[in-house]
């Protein structure tokens, strides 16, 4: 039986920084004890000359492997990560961010776990998060383990880290791809994908590490990231995953959230969000 082949998915937006890019690619490639077969790299946009040196540097003597797909304009993330999946060739795709870092063996035990769980379609890892130093404070990031649990979280959380996922390449194109939503790009396609019927997993083990840095409370308060969980909850009400009352309920939620003061942000992430 042929064994199974995966790409790597990344997109590069112009305000990345080139020391956290680099790092990045460095622990998707060099330090990993599985190999990807190949790692598609879609430009958001216009990059900086430090950002294109970064990106050449890592691609030497990887040609054959490394792809770029360059875009003209900046078009977010969900329609580049769209764009980037028709140019994956693998079984399976993994996401990273442009400035995480997966540990050594990720690759390795995420494929492990495909191996031995075929049905399953999604199944991300454990996330910690920091905000610069690698070696200081960290927060864990933990989603349910089984199938059922992750349905019974998607119902008023997001319940995959995004940033750690491995997607089976045939059921991403069935649910229709990623779609554009504003901060949510992610959480719109595990509805779709639970919704179409793929199965989901995590394994409960840290194998990202993934940088916060500054804006990580204004974005998810923001207006149009409020716009945009409006949007997902009307969705997930026509497709009968959650009733028109809970939907109200989130909704005002995420009003009191994004009114409240940035130290009381980060101690409810703190205290009830994390670990």
């Amino acid at each position: 039986m042929k064994k199974p082949s995966f790409s790597v998915l990344i997109s590069v937006y112009g305000k990345d920084e080139p020391e956290f890019l680099s790092e990045a690619l460095e622990s998707i490639f060099e330090k990993q004890t599985a190999k990807p077969d190949e790692i598609i790299t879609v430009f958001d946009g216009p990059l900086s000359p430090e950002l294109h040196r970064v990106l050449d540097d890592f691609r030497k003597g990887k040609e054959d492997f490394v792809r770029f797909v360059p875009l003209e304009n900046n078009v977010g993330l969900g329609k580049a990560l769209r764009i980037g999946t028709d140019f994956c060739s693998g079984d399976y795709i993994f996401r990273m961010d442009s400035d995480d870092i997966s540990v050594p063996e990720r690759f390795e035990k995420q494929m492990l776990y495909a191996a031995k769980h075929p049905e399953t379609d999604v199944f991300g890892t454990d996330i910690a998060e920091f905000e610069s130093n690698i070696s200081g404070e960290k927060r864990i990031r933990s989603c349910p383990e089984n199938h059922s649990e992750i349905l019974k979280m998607s119902r008023f959380r997001c319940p995959m880290n995004h940033m750690s996922v491995c997607i089976k390449k045939s059921a991403l194109i069935k649910s229709g791809g990623y779609k554009p939503l504003f901060y949510l790009e992610d959480y719109y396609l595990w509805i779709r994908m639970l919704a179409a019927g793929c199965r989901f997993g995590n394994i409960n083990e840290t194998l990202v590490f993934a940088r916060t840095g500054n804006g990580f409370y204004s974005r998810r308060s923001s207006k149009k990231a409020f716009e945009s969980r409006k949007f997902l909850l009307k969705f997930m009400v026509k497709k009968g995953m959650i009733s028109p009352f809970e939907a109200a309920a989130s909704l005002v939620f995420a009003k009191i959230f994004i009114s409240a003061p940035e130290k009381a942000k980060a101690l409810f992430y703190k205290y009830f969000l994390r670990s």
